[in-house]
């Protein structure tokens, strides 16, 4: 037999194996444009280059305007019975935008926006609302509410606590009941109607012989990654003897990914960007900007800040990398006026699949990023946000990754806002040692000279 006749009796076989090995091929280059992903058990220090927390200082006539016109949008939103809207005249309202209404009205009373009256009448008021909230049979709230009437809203999970959004709001709480004791009875009256050892739930036995129990993360929760865990585990982890271990571990180990050099965590929000993976700095700063950083905290807000600032303005070999994204309001089913609702079926898919279109240049990161690492980049991406400005209103979200405006106006947009502003003046929110009064300046005594 000849060469050529052998070669066409085995042609099936040759097509199977040249299949093989050109998927073999493409295996290996996407995986090539992948960033390396390391698993780690080890602790994260902060690094050499991790800069000097910046020194608190009177805000500047321009900075003081921003923060009222943020506190604009509490003020136009706010309903009659102590809360305030979710975004700017839509009725809705989530656990996640009442914490960031209660941290905004923090602000600005450090920022003397508000007199005293009127903050301690503004949290009175959302204390007793909160209350009075409808709750699910497990004894907790629910995801999502009607702003106006306190009526549950519908969500893909109707089961799972929101324990995420849980913790977003015990950090106000939290805060009122070591700087504000004259709202810290109706605090403790309004936690003893939570049943918050529901957000966790038991589970198998880990390592040894160690039973562990895991908080429960709803479905349709677009904040179940890394960072939003490890921001709001530092409140929820006060909730009994348990939770301290459960919000803690990560549930499939902290997986990092390598960009530029630097490891940072992986979120889990893969493609559809091809090579560039998904950052979120957004729980990261919030830490920051209410708790102060950790080692842990500071270090990977430090390491995202250098990955997105070295890909700005970068050639397009080397795409920018994003680090916010706009955050999709839920449908509620025809339950609010003038909605046009989609099944619910088709609510909540999966966040991974549209992220690249929710990309976000973001007002929020941006004075977040200017009050925490002031540097010409953070300056400079401070000064872009300028058009985000609307008097009277508020301030909107930001940019798309088109280049155009995203005009929503949201409670946590401007809260963010105010947040960043007042640690510029006052430092972190959650600050015990804020509590005294400033040593007054003395002069340092000459060798030898004695004062009476």
């Amino acid at each position: 037999m000849s060469l050529k006749s052998g070669i066409y009796s085995a042609r099936s076989y040759l097509t199977i194996l040249i299949g093989f090995l050109i998927g073999f091929a493409i295996v290996l280059w996407v995986e090539r444009q992948m960033p390396t992903r390391v698993e780690t058990t080890d602790g994260i220090v902060l690094s050499k280059t991790f800069p000097p927390l910046p020194q608190q200082r009177d805000l500047t006539f321009d900075e003081a305007v921003w923060a009222r016109i943020a506190w604009q949008y509490f003020v136009n939103n706010t309903q009659a019975n102590g809360l305030v809207n979710g975004e700017a005249d839509k009725p809705w309202l989530s656990l996640w935008s009442t914490g960031s209404y209660l941290l905004a009205t923090i602000a600005a009373q450090q920022l003397a926006i508000i007199p005293n009256a009127e903050f301690d009448d503004r949290v009175a008021s959302a204390l007793d609302t909160l209350s009075a909230l409808p709750l699910k049979p497990d004894g907790l709230p629910a995801a999502f509410y009607q702003a106006d009437s306190l009526e549950v809203l519908p969500s893909a999970d109707q089961n799972a606590g929101s324990a995420i959004d849980m913790g977003r709001l015990l950090m106000p709480l939290q805060i009122l009941l070591w700087r504000y004791p004259q709202h810290a009875a109706a605090v403790n009256q309004l936690l003893s109607r939570w049943q918050l050892a529901g957000l966790l739930q038991s589970s198998g036995p880990q390592g040894a012989s160690l039973p562990v129990n895991r908080w429960v993360i709803r479905t349709d929760d677009p904040r179940g990654s890394y960072g939003y865990r490890l921001y709001a585990g530092s409140v929820l982890r006060l909730i009994n003897a348990a939770a301290g271990l459960a919000v803690s571990q990560p549930p499939d180990g902290l997986k990092l990914v390598e960009i530029d050099g630097h490891a940072v965590p992986d979120e889990g929000l893969r493609t559809p960007w091809g090579k560039q993976p998904s950052l979120i700095s957004m729980p990261y700063l919030l830490t920051g900007l209410e708790q102060g950083f950790d080692a842990r905290s500071g270090e990977i807000t430090w390491r995202i800040m250098q990955i997105v600032q070295n890909r700005t303005g970068t050639p397009s070999d080397e795409e920018a990398i994003n680090s916010d994204y706009a955050e999709q309001a839920p449908d509620f089913v025809g339950t609010l006026p003038a909605s046009q609702p989609l099944p619910v079926e088709n609510l909540n898919d999966d966040p991974s699949e549209s992220l690249a279109s929710r990309a976000l240049t973001s007002t929020r990161s941006a004075f977040a990023w200017y009050a925490l690492f002031r540097n010409r980049w953070s300056e400079t991406l401070r000064k872009e946000m300028l058009p985000m400005l609307e008097p009277g209103k508020g301030w909107k979200a930001g940019y798309n990754a088109d280049g155009s405006i995203n005009a929503a106006i949201d409670a946590d947009t401007n809260a963010m806002v105010l947040e960043s502003l007042s640690y510029i003046a006052h430092g972190q929110l959650l600050c015990l040692g804020c509590l005294a009064a400033p040593q007054p300046a003395t002069q340092p005594q000459q060798q030898g000279v004695t004062s009476k």
